[in-house]
Parts: C-alpha cells; structure tokens; sequence
C-alpha cells in the first residue's frame, strides 16, 4: 500500500505501528504513530492502546489539549479520541502490551479505566482549562481513537495517520483539580423510532447518588465549570437541568441546534453548585424522519448517544459517571428503570440490581422545557418517579 491518506480496502479493522508516548517541550504526546484504520460502512473502528505515563512526574497535571492528528486531510474521520485514566492497581491485560494498539470496539470501557481524563471531540483544536485549574496526569492510561467512515454505504475506506492522539500541556502540580463527568441514559433507555421528525429521550442522576458522593468526598457541594453535550447524527438539541429538592431548575448547556461535526466543550457563565438534595436531568432531542429504521444506544455513529460531559470539581474515582438504565436493556417502556451511581460496568447491571430491594425518588419536573425550547421541543417526557438500587 502506498502512503496516501485514504485508499479502498477490503475489510473493517484496526492495525497500527505503535504507541508514541514523548515529552515535547512542555507537553506530553500520546499518539498511534503511523496507524492504519480499515474502516467500513456502519462499522466505525475503536483501536485503543494502554499507556504507561509513569515516567512522567508523580503528581503532574495538564491545563490544555489539543489534537494530535497528521495529516490534516484525514481530520474529518475522526470522531473523538479519548484518554482513559486506570485505577491505582490495574494491569494491562495479558492479551495486549503496553503500548500494542488493539480493537476495542465491542468494549470501548475497560474495566478499572472507565474514567475519562479528557475526551476530544470532532470540530475543535484545542481545550485550555480555567486559570489555576487542571487534570491529575494518571500512571496507566488508554488511548482510544474513533474513526468513523463518512457514509451508510459505499465502499470500506483505509485512512493512513502519522500522527492519532492528543498533545498535553504540562502545568503546575498545585492546580484545583477538575475531573469528567457522564451523565446518559444506558441500554434500552435510548431507543429513538423511525420516521420521527422529534423524539426526546431523558436521563437521571438521582437525588441519592449525589448525596452518596458528596459524603463519600466530605465536601458540600460539586462544583461544575464546563459542559459537552453529545449526542450523533440523529441529535438535533439537548439541555441538561439541575433540578432542586424544591422542585425549582436550573438549566445550563442548552445547544438548540446540535451538530454531530462540532461538539465543542463550553464555559458555564458561572459555576454550577451541585448540592444534597440536588438531581440532575439530561435530555436529548432527535430527528430520525430520513431513517428507516429504529435506532438504538451504540458506539457506531449510525447509533445513538445521549451523554452529558462535565467538568467538574473535586475529583472523585468512584463518582465520575451516572447512569440511567433499564432492567434488560431492550426498548421496554414498561420496564423498571434504574439510576445507578458511579463507575458501573454492563455485567454488573445484573438482574439483582432491581429485585433485591429498591427504593423509588422522586424528580420534581421544572418548568425549563416550556421556556428554554418552547415551542419547538415542548413534548419531553416526564420523568418523575424511577426506581434506584440501595445505597
């Protein structure tokens, strides 16, 4: 094969050289160098790479990301590349070496690195943290690249990279530290049918979760200063609400017409204090009247996301995700749904999770959907009951 960016091929996989990890003047590089993604209709490729940072400074941290993707003419295939922090004590599994790039399309979340130190997102350049904020530089990480093919059909493509990863920029140990944050709907939840010109699919953070945590970081509040909301190509709008024990709403990272090409991560006006009491509600907007077909959650763009990315302050390891599911993750409507806090992964949503004990919260509804999207999104559904596994 020759080096041009794009050639045809015949199969949808993911191959690459090598992990690149190297200081660059005051920043850090953690790259696929010379990669090679096969990549087919409807099937996007997910190649992932453990990375050992723990020659780099104990305690170091980073204040701005920017892309590191060469050459310029294949950025358009790329959806997001993300860095995955790994608890203190996870190994790298025995099937793939530090720094061997392999498919990690069927399970994008391994466990122990579920959490997120920076995601980058399709449409930007580059992400620069307040003053004196930053992330915490982790020892172990993964690497994961998303490339997408451009179409429903056509031909596999091959897209030929120098260069797939991010570039960090080293600061200050003495930081405020700020971590990510997921909210979304997971399994049946997020089921948008076809042929519908505006359906709307919602997501919780129990008032209970978010109690557990602050008293699990004894602090009084969670202070969020950025938000991302994603969603794919059906996505057309999205807000997120903080909804109080008194029923009153704040709504923040409100994007009315929401583009899949340019997910931006936003500044809030002011910060956003999360307190006991507190819930939390994203809501995702889609139009599917040119599809055909039902669409569900999944990793490929021809699926859907529905996912709230914060940032957000303290960091807490086991509070970085919060989920909203339903027992058998099928569409069900009638089936009972969960609000499960923290880091959970699928095999642990087991059967027991609903039958051994739940407890019902209630979600005071706001008043948000009749006046920050009236009346274009006026019909969201009302999500005031569901049911949450024991703390």
């Amino acid at each position: 094969m020759g080096r041009s960016a794009i050639a045809l091929v015949a199969c949808a996989c993911a191959r690459a050289a090598t992990l690149e990890v190297r200081l660059e003047g005051g920043h850090l590089v953690v790259a696929h160098k010379d990669a090679i993604y096969e990549v087919a209709p409807s099937h996007d490729v997910y190649s992932c790479s453990w990375a050992d940072l723990s020659s780099i400074k104990g305690g170091a941290t980073i204040d701005q990301i920017e892309r590191a993707i060469e050459p310029a003419s294949v950025l358009s295939f790329y959806h997001h590349i993300t860095l995955y922090m790994c608890n203190s004590g996870v190994r790298p599994d025995r099937a793939h070496a530090v720094g061997e790039p392999f498919d990690c399309l069927e399970r994008p979340f391994i466990f122990g690195c579920e959490r997120q130190l920076f995601s980058w997102g399709a449409g930007v350049e580059r992400f620069e943290m307040l003053p004196g904020t930053g992330f915490v530089l982790p020892r172990l990480a993964i690497l994961q690249v998303h490339v997408k093919h451009p179409s429903l059909d056509g031909e596999p493509i091959e897209v030929a990279a120098s260069l797939s990863g991010l570039r960090l920029r080293l600061s200050a140990p003495d930081v405020r530290p700020f971590q990510f944050f997921q909210l979304g709907p997971q399994g049946g939840m997020l089921f948008v049918p076809p042929r519908a010109p505006r359906h709307t699919v919602s997501a919780v953070c129990a008032e209970s979760c978010i109690r557990q945590a602050l008293r699990q970081a004894k602090v009084e509040f969670f202070e969020v200063i950025a938000i991302r909301q994603h969603m794919h190509l059906l996505g057309s709008a999205a807000v997120t609400e903080l909804i109080h024990a008194d029923g009153s709403t704040e709504n923040y990272g409100l994007v009315r017409n929401f583009s899949a090409y340019n997910t931006p991560i936003s500044f809030l006006p002011t910060p956003l204090y999360i307190r006991a009491g507190d819930a939390l509600q994203v809501t995702c907007v889609y139009n599917s009247s040119a599809r055909a077909h039902a669409t569900m959650l999944g990793v490929s763009m021809h699926d859907e996301m529905c996912f709230s990315f914060m940032i957000m302050h303290p960091p807490l390891p086991d509070f970085t995700g919060c989920w909203h599911a339903n027992e058998n993750f099928v569409p069900n409507p009638g089936a009972p749904c969960a609000a499960i806090c923290g880091i959970t992964p699928k095999r642990q949503l087991a059967r027991a999770n609903f039958q051994n004990g739940v407890k019902h919260f209630t979600l005071p509804r706001g008043p948000w959907s009749r006046a920050a999207l009236d009346p274009v999104y006026s019909d969201l559904p009302d999500l005031r009951t569901c049911s949450t596994p024991r703390s």
